[in-house]
C-alpha cells in the first residue's frame, strides 16, 4: 500500500521525512538548527563511528531522540532478519 486517500505514504523510520510546514515553522526550525549545531557536533564526536550523523529533526514531540535508517539503507527489521539467517551475505 503506497497511497491512501490521495496521499502518498512515507516510512517515518527512514531519513528524509519531510513534513508540511508554514513559513513561520520553517524559520523557527532553521533557528533551532543553528542554535543546536554545537551540541550535535559534540554528540557526533562522542559517538564517533557508531553513528553516521547527528542532526535536529521534526518528527518527535516528547522524546529526546530517534535513530533512523538512511534513506536507501536497510530498515531495522530487515537488518534483524539478515542477522538471523544462518548463511547471510555480508
Amino acid at each position: 500500500m503506497k497511497e491512501y486517500d490521495g496521499k502518498k505514504l512515507k516510512n517515518c523510520t527512514k531519513d528524509g521525512l519531510d513534513l508540511e510546514q508554514s513559513e513561520d515553522e520553517k524559520k523557527g526550525f532553521e533557528e533551532l538548527k543553528t542554535a543546536y549545531e554545537p551540541i550535535c557536533k559534540l554528540i557526533k564526536e562522542v559517538l564517533g563511528e557508531k553513528v553516521e550523523k547527528v542532526q535536529i529533526g521534526q518528527r518527535l514531540d516528547e522524546s529526546p531522540c530517534v535513530l533512523v535508517t538512511g534513506e536507501y539503507g536497510w530498515s531495522a527489521n530487515m537488518e534483524r532478519i539478515m542477522k538471523a539467517q544462518a548463511l547471510r551475505d555480508a
